[in-house]
């Protein structure tokens, strides 16, 4: 196993460290140093704060990989399931998509969260975001729509005597922008309403709110793309006619962004994507205890379970029985996330283009559903900063608890690399 990267300069491992690196449990790595301390194994220990850590050293990676590997050959049948994807797997995902999933999970033991806005993840997104719209108390979507009522003037003077095209990034349901959508319609500055989605169910949801809404009076687009790893400049090229004047005014709100592996490279592919004069407008919750406390995502108070969280685990065959859900905030990260702990070992069978791939996943470990990166105000502005735009103008929420920024590209300036 390849040990280089984050750990390659390290003497030591913290136990969730080596855990995370060779797929196994915490207490699996407790086990290992016991068994060391008592002379059945031979583990080079290293002592920190009076606690023993295992040492990084070729000779123990060579140890750990022959427990990992014993492990695996003498699993308890009857603690070890194989299942194989339901059928509606293999409709919902094309094979690049598939083998995306198997790779995350694989290596970050992470399901892509984009993914679970898929089939019934979608629409019970649509039914969340309505449930938000309909409370008083605040949340990231009636607090969006609300510093973007307080931005408008100042995005309509960025915008001027143009036209414009709404490039919506990571639409959902399209509720936040609605508000946005009617004033340029009604001051006949809307060009076009262009969504960008991984989901095409995501897609067809905002798509006929606005047909709805609207009355068919705006223009719309709609793209099948990944926003957190894909740019969207050719868009911008085909729906932007060199020399006619249109802005793209591009919006990422929902905390998109906080849920991505790498936010800066998905905002860098945002600024290489768009046009000189283009405005982009994002919106996000703030770090706070309370934040840090606030886990609720169920469509009503009788829902149980997570199903915009477990639509992936579901469709791939992973019962509720084999794993329990955990909400936790990490510090050390500064990290909201939902996650799911194995009970038993799985083996997940796939067939794509008529090959086999396994998939295996052992008891004790933890596989990453959805995370959310907090930040404070002057954190957000610095990342923008940092990723090549400058930020025109921002507001905060009374409570202090919502951002938004608006901001244009750096001219004649080079971003950091993600």
């Amino acid at each position: 196993m390849n040990v280089s990267g984050p750990f390659k300069f390290m003497k030591y491992f913290k136990n969730t460290e080596l855990a995370r690196l060779y797929h196994v449990s915490e207490k699996s790595v407790r086990n290992w140093i016991d068994a060391t301390v008592n002379g059945k194994l031979d583990l080079d220990l290293y002592e920190v704060d009076g606690r023993r850590c295992v040492a990084n050293t070729t000779k123990n990676h060579d140890i750990i990989r022959a427990l990992v590997n014993q492990r695996k050959k003498f699993t308890n049948g009857r603690g070890h399931k194989v299942v194989i994807p339901k059928p509606e797997f293999y409709d919902l995902f094309n094979s690049k998509q598939i083998l995306d999933i198997i790779k995350n999970i694989d290596i970050y033991r992470e399901i892509p969260h984009q993914y679970g806005y898929f089939d019934g993840g979608a629409r019970f997104w649509d039914e969340y975001a309505h449930r938000l719209y309909r409370e008083s108390a605040p949340n990231t979507l009636n607090k969006t729509i609300h510093l973007l009522k307080l931005n408008e003037e100042y995005i309509l003077d960025q915008i001027g005597d143009h036209k414009v095209n709404v490039i919506d990034l990571g639409p959902g349901n399209s509720l936040p922008v609605k508000g946005l959508l009617g004033i340029l319609l009604e001051k006949n500055m809307l060009n076009k309403y262009i969504c960008i989605d991984l989901s095409k169910e995501v897609l067809e949801i905002a798509s006929t709110n606005v047909e709805h809404w609207f009355d068919g009076r705006v223009e719309q687009r709609q793209y099948v793309r990944d926003i957190t790893r894909e740019s969207f400049d050719d868009i911008v090229a085909e729906e932007t006619l060199v020399g006619d004047g249109t802005i793209n005014l591009v919006l990422l709100f929902g905390g998109t962004l906080s849920t991505v592996r790498q936010p800066d490279h998905t905002l860098q592919l945002i600024r290489y994507s768009m046009n000189r004069n283009d405005i982009f407008a994002y919106s996000k919750k703030l770090d706070s205890g309370t934040s840090r406390r606030y886990f609720d995502f169920t469509v009503n108070k009788d829902a149980l379970r997570l199903p915009f969280q477990e639509m992936i685990p579901n469709v791939l065959g992973i019962d509720q029985s084999f794993y329990e859900l955990e909400q936790l905030y990490d510090e050390e990260q500064r990290m909201r996330t939902i996650q799911m702990k194995m009970r038993i070992d799985v083996t997940v069978e796939f067939e794509i283009d008529q090959r086999k791939h396994q998939l295996k996943l052992q008891k004790g470990d933890v596989i990453l559903l959805w995370r959310s990166w907090h930040q404070t105000a002057k954190e957000v502005i610095d990342q923008f900063d940092y990723n090549g735009f400058d930020v025109l103008q921002s507001s905060l929420t009374g409570d202090l608890g919502y951002i938004m920024a608006v901001a244009k590209m750096k001219q004649n300036t080079t971003s950091h690399e993600a």
